[in-house]
């Protein structure tokens, strides 16, 4: 395989780019740390099941409590993010010492997580290097011609796109009722657990995916 044609292969991230928090607002704070949208919440009902949900819940909770508390916290989410992909997820695992501040960060690596693997599962069916240069939103679409079958999976990636990912990284606007932050800690620590359920699926899918998310190329050289 050429060089020039392996770019498709890897995920675009920056060298030494881990750690470096990409906004210096602190998006987080604890007055409304354990406040979370309907729309998380149910999405993450949804996914997970009831003894990840619970885990979830209380790792939220640990994060607003004592200093031991998030440290514990912190600690069980870097392992539930473990690489590989080293990138993002290295990167992701950087920034979660950080919560319950800076929530953004985080949720756009776990973003770029789902959308490479999204990315790679449609490759796989269309051999399209198009899909690459898409928007989430729209190699979900493909995703969804590809793999007909999965329409519970394609209404899960929709949402997720649409209430994580897309709003991590244009919106700017505070829900109704904060003050503080777009996204809190506890948006946060749903958001991981389903991030990686989600990869899960997407993984045992699509033969293609997998390699990715083992930081393998896509195919066999």
């Amino acid at each position: 395989m050429k060089d020039s044609e392996r770019r498709w292969y890897f995920y675009p991230y920056e060298e030494d780019a881990a750690s470096h928090l990409r906004t210096r607002y602190s998006t987080s704070k604890a007055s409304e740390a354990l406040l979370a949208l309907d729309d998380i919440i149910v999405l993450a009902q949804e996914v997970l099941p009831d003894n990840a949900c619970k885990e979830a819940e209380q790792l939220a909770k640990m994060l607003a409590s004592t200093d031991r508390n998030k440290n514990a916290a912190r600690d069980r989410l870097m392992q539930i993010v473990k690489p590989p992909p080293k990138r993002p997820l290295m990167y992701c695992q950087l920034e979660i010492p950080h919560l319950p501040y800076h929530t953004r960060d985080i949720l756009r690596d776990l973003g770029d997580f789902i959308d490479m693997l999204v990315k790679s599962a449609a490759y796989e069916k269309t051999r399209k290097n198009s899909v690459f240069r898409s928007s989430l939103g729209l190699a979900i679409n493909q995703f969804a011609k590809c793999y007909p079958d999965q329409e519970q999976l394609f209404d899960w990636l929709q949402r997720y796109n649409r209430f994580l990912y897309r709003d991590a990284k244009h919106d700017m606007k505070l829900p109704p009722g904060r003050k503080e932050h777009r996204f809190t800690s506890r948006e946060v620590v749903l958001s991981i657990f389903v991030t990686m359920k989600l990869g899960e699926i997407l993984t045992k899918l699509s033969p293609m995916a997998a390699r990715v998310r083992s930081d393998k190329y896509m195919e066999d050289e």
